[in-house]
């Protein structure tokens, strides 16, 4: 079977692209991106795809980051296919919200990529993981102790905030990949930080696999990414199980998730973890630096009735009251309930991070707004109307007298007694940022979006407003 019938036997079976679809795919100019690009030209007409090559310098090897961005663009060039490149100090990310080069790495390309895709309409990322990637994923996640979800793996597809990351290479070994690029004399870049035994992923790489497949097992690859698909199968069925159940037990206010403990314990414990994650994930956004050792620490709670609080990743404090566990933010200290006094600016289009309110702030100009935002109030992002804004906007927290008109309402209402309808805790008010337009406030963020800036058939420029925790 060729590199490309297994490629489309995998895009069909696994449902990752249709007929008319349009694609980001993310290339890094290196050996598995550029096969990847190649691919799916070769394969467009059979699917008529429109393609969109996106390329992030991570600002990690000064001329050689360079190098790579314009050997990109020329090869999209000939290609005559569509190129979107960006530059991010992901040194510098990865210093303000204190987590390692390698997340900060992964976590600005698929922002970029996200930001790629809304800004050309499509509604897939491409990436070009492949069968040695999942292997190297599985192990390195079995030496740092993950469970069922972790070793699952790199998936086929998920969802991205509104988009889909799919990876058609999944099911094809790097050799392969070396030699499909070697027989079309399809050139590709070295990235040398990849030979660099810094990085856990390149010690597996370059020293344990080699090792593994010579000394135990020459299929050690391919029954690492059998673990992973039935892995996945299994947690798949049983995350969508404590979805239903999270739905029937868990009661959501704006500021926190609470569920009965007994309900809880009548699961049995491999739901309840995942009933936990669920509520996590929800107010956290994310599960970055929650581990096996925090659902420990929730279950104590869960049989002890001593144990009254604890505190995980991210702000978030999980509360025993009575026969309740309460999951929220932490309770602020009295140095964080003191005003925020200062007015931030934030560009349209923009980014800025906010250290004193944990928070980073973005304003992007979009195309649409996908359908099932539309008229959705969330508790990070929100679509406001553009026409009606000059940039920039500002960010600071609430002052005595601050009104606005919300959602749905004719008239303005104090802003405090909004705080009291929707029963924000005075604890955490002077941390609820808002962002005005023109001294208006046009987003309590979390709470309220106000009437006066809302979408109409009208609105000709879309503004996407996202605010998320930094800690």
């Amino acid at each position: 079977m060729t590199i490309k019938t297994q490629v489309k036997k995998t895009i069909e079976e696994k449902g990752l692209i249709k007929k008319g679809d349009k694609l980001v795919v993310g290339v890094s100019g290196g050996p598995d991106s550029m096969a990847l690009l190649h691919l799916l030209v070769d394969l467009s007409k059979d699917y008529n795809i429109e393609l969109i090559v996106a390329h992030l310098d991570h600002m990690l090897r000064s001329k050689q980051s360079s190098a790579d961005a314009n050997f990109v663009e020329d090869i999209a060039i000939k290609l005559k296919t569509p190129f979107i490149m960006e530059r991010r100090n992901v040194k510098a990310i990865a210093s303000s919200a204190k987590m390692s080069i390698e997340e900060a790495a992964r976590e600005a390309r698929y922002d970029f990529f996200h930001k790629a895709a809304e800004k050309v309409g499509a509604t897939k990322i491409a990436t070009a993981h492949n069968m040695d990637d999942q292997a190297e994923t599985v192990l390195m996640r079995l030496i740092k102790g993950s469970g069922s979800l972790g070793l699952s793996g790199i998936p086929y597809k998920r969802r991205f905030r509104d988009k889909w990351i799919i990876r058609p290479l999944l099911d094809i070994k790097r050799r392969d990949i070396e030699k499909y690029l070697k027989r079309h004399k399809i050139p590709s870049r070295l990235d040398s930080s990849n030979l660099e035994m810094l990085y856990l992923r390149n010690k597996i790489r370059c020293i344990l696999m080699p090792l593994l497949e010579k000394e135990f097992n020459p299929k050690i690859k391919e029954n690492l990414n059998l673990v992973a698909r039935n892995l996945g199968d299994e947690f798949n069925y049983l995350n969508t199980a404590a979805h239903r159940l999270c739905k029937r037990f868990a009661v959501e206010t704006k500021t926190a998730i609470e569920i009965d403990i007994k309900k809880l314990l009548r699961q049995h414990v491999a739901l309840q973890r995942l009933i936990v994650r669920e509520i996590i994930c929800r107010l956290k956004g994310d599960l970055r630096r929650i581990n096996y050792k925090h659902w420990k620490e929730v279950e104590a709670m869960l049989y002890d009735i001593d144990k009254l609080n604890v505190d995980l990743p991210g702000g978030l404090k999980v509360i025993r009251k009575h026969n309740r566990l309460i999951f929220t933010r932490r309770h602020i200290t009295k140095e964080c309930r003191a005003q925020f006094k200062k007015i931030i600016k934030l560009d349209v289009p923009g980014e800025v991070i906010i250290p004193e309110l944990g928070i980073k702030a973005r304003a992007e100009i979009v195309k649409y707004i996908p359908e099932f935002k539309k008229g959705k109030n969330t508790k990070r992002l929100e679509y406001i109307n553009g026409d009606l804004i000059k940039s920039p906007l500002t960010i600071r927290t609430w002052r005595e007298g601050d009104r606005m008109k919300p959602l749905g309402m004719r008239f303005y209402k104090k802003l405090h007694d909004i705080f009291v309808d929707e029963k924000v805790p005075r604890e955490i008010r002077n941390r609820v940022p808002l962002i005005l337009a023109g001294g208006k406030i046009l987003w309590v963020v979390g709470v309220k979006l106000s009437e006066d800036y809302k979408i109409n058939k009208d609105t000709k420029r879309v503004v996407k407003l996202t605010v998320i925790h930094t800690h």
